[in-house]
């Protein structure tokens, strides 16, 4: 991958589609991430500082200080606007629900409430929302529908994950931010490896080998093992239908 070919043809794109759109602003959830600081260095290019907000949503003030560093460094090297929200308050109601939450529920709750904080910004400030997926988690089902999943554009979503530290390092984005191991901050201690079970330098290779070089699966466990490819495939398989609209019943 060329780094900077490819920051160039997403930032015309990402300029291109706000030009048709007829909107100049955009809001954005900057975690302290690898994804949403690329995303940052984008939108800063594309649309200039001046029409570029980022909020950091943290469940508590408290949490995540190292975090809320890392996205400061962001902001403060693109020049873009920035704020803190926290959103424990907007969770918590839902501790009074009759249904009572489960882990799964409460983690999803948390990406439906960023989402919901950052449409509130969107609709006030004639803006539109801009998610940080990569096409890593894309093909991988990898976010929460309705949450992180829901934007009116999508930067990197053509990038996988290892394009996007490539680029990351090109763009010059602090190292600590590019070191640190990728969480969605769906609970305390969550990683996206983790809860995969699979370094994501081989899930990208299994991703590209089975959707864009159409390699069968039983060349692709010889070369990254059953367990491995079961665990990737599988996953892209049972959450296929976040990245379609609801199903019509047809009368």
């Amino acid at each position: 991958m060329d780094s900077k070919k490819t920051f160039a043809k997403i930032v015309k794109g990402t300029k291109d589609y706000f030009k048709k759109a007829g909107c100049k602003k955009a809001v954005f959830g900057l975690s302290g991430g690898i994804d949403s600081a690329v995303t940052a260095y984008v939108l800063e290019k594309a649309l200039g500082p001046e029409n570029v907000f980022a909020l950091f949503m943290p469940y508590e003030v408290n949490d995540s200080r190292q975090d809320l560093r890392d996205a400061l460094k962001v902001a403060a090297q693109t020049q873009i606007g920035f704020c803190v929200f926290p959103i424990k308050k907007i969770c918590d109601e839902f501790d009074e629900t009759v249904w009572m939450p489960n882990r799964l529920a409460k983690a999803n709750l948390r990406a439906r409430a960023r989402m919901m904080v950052l449409y509130s910004f969107a609709n006030s400030q004639n803006a539109l929302v801009v998610g940080t997926s990569n096409r890593t988690e894309l093909l991988l089902g990898y976010f929460t529908k309705q949450g992180d999943g829901a934007c009116d554009i999508m930067p990197l979503a053509s990038l996988y994950k290892g394009e996007i530290m490539k680029l990351a390092g090109w763009l010059g984005v602090p190292k600590e931010i590019i070191r640190k191991k990728p969480t969605a901050g769906l609970w305390r201690g969550q990683t996206d490896e983790g809860e995969i079970g699979v370094k994501y330098e081989v899930i990208d290779e299994i991703l590209r080998g089975y959707f864009d070089r159409k390699e069968n699966i039983k060349a692709l466990e010889k070369k990254f093992g059953k367990t491995a490819v079961s665990k990737v495939l599988s996953r892209a398989e049972k959450n296929a239908h976040k990245g379609k609209l609801p199903f019509a019943v047809e009368a």
